[in-house]
């Protein structure tokens, strides 16, 4: 054999062990990629929500048995529903008035209902108040649209001092809804 078949073979044989090489690599960068790419490629999936939120509306109105007829918004002492006078004109003692009221929950949520009142000071007031005791303010809640019908017994003592003749006095009765 002549060094130039023997060199022509080396050649050859070294192209064909490069191109073994550079297909085994290939092929080995093959599997590498598909084998990222199946890692990479993992199934994934989503629940998404979405809701609306809204404050509610929150309303405690009144209205006494003459005036007014419909309910209305009294929310403090400048928006006062005013009782007639007459209701309360007049004390001799041992007498005893009753006033009806009704309060509504106007809101739209259920409202714990409470009750104060006072005698309101001021000039030519009673040497001693007439008690004031009132019933049907509504124990727990008051429902959402739900209206309680209110009594106020007004009661003078059967000794009530003769200072309090020709004296007046102002009677405030406040209900307060809280939130529940």
């Amino acid at each position: 054999m002549s060094t130039t078949t023997v060199d022509t073979d080396r050649q050859d044989e070294r192209k064909r062990k490069r191109a073994a090489i550079i297909k085994f690599s290939l092929a080995g960068a093959a599997l590498l990629g598909i084998g990222a790419a199946a890692t990479s490629a993992a199934w994934t999936d989503q629940a998404w929500f979405s809701a609306s939120a809204s404050g509610a509306t929150f309303e405690l109105q009144g209205k006494n048995f003459a005036s007014p007829a419909t309910f209305v918004d009294a929310d403090d002492a400048s928006a006062k529903i005013v009782i007639p006078s007459a209701e309360l004109a007049q004390l001799v003692p041992g007498a005893t008035r009753t006033l009806t009221l009704t309060i509504k929950n106007s809101g739209s949520v259920e409202q714990a209902v409470t009750e104060a009142h006072t005698w309101l000071a001021g000039a030519g007031t009673f040497v001693a108040a007439p008690t004031v005791a009132v019933a049907g303010v509504p124990a727990g809640t008051l429902a959402a649209g739900a209206e309680a019908t209110v009594t106020v017994t007004v009661t003078t003592p059967s000794d009530w001092a003769v200072g309090n003749q020709g004296k007046s006095q102002d009677l405030q009765l406040v209900f307060t809804g809280t939130s529940v």
